[in-house]
């Protein structure tokens, strides 16, 4: 956990999902490790937030009504240099290499099948920080 303490104190993370209990959970755990937080419940929201938030991360639900994930993704990475290039991590209940093949398209960095283990969600954040950090230096 002090290793992860490091990497993620102060990091800023937009989290997308409609249902509740899961942003709230997905929330509670993030700020465990010292992580800022800007929960929203749609990926309209998540548009408008994300031009203003300067985020670091963002993580999202792919199944949501109205407008899903991949939606989403693909309207971030048509935004300015500075937001479009944010890592994102997908959250999905398909684990098929269909799915796996439409995520990563679609723009995302990496994702977690939910339901997935605290300690899975905070090892794959690091695991994206670390690597962004180094493909910017």
């Amino acid at each position: 956990m002090m290793n992860y303490l490091q990497t993620l104190k102060g990091l800023r993370v937009l989290v997308v999902d409609d249902n509740l209990d899961h942003l709230e959970l997905i929330q509670f755990i993030l700020e465990q490790y010292n992580v800022q937080v800007t929960a929203v419940t749609s990926a309209y929201e998540a548009f408008n937030v994300i031009k203003l938030l300067q985020a670091n991360i963002l993580i999202c639900d792919i199944q949501m009504p109205v407008e899903d994930g991949y939606s989403l993704i693909r309207q971030i990475r048509n935004l300015t240099q500075k937001i479009k290039g944010i890592p994102a991590i997908a959250l999905t209940t398909c684990t098929s290499d269909e799915t796996r093949h439409l995520v990563l398209n679609a723009g995302f960095s990496t994702y977690l099948t939910k339901p997935f283990d605290p300690d899975e969600l905070i090892a794959v954040l690091s695991n994206l920080v670390t690597e962004h950090i180094a493909s910017c230096a």
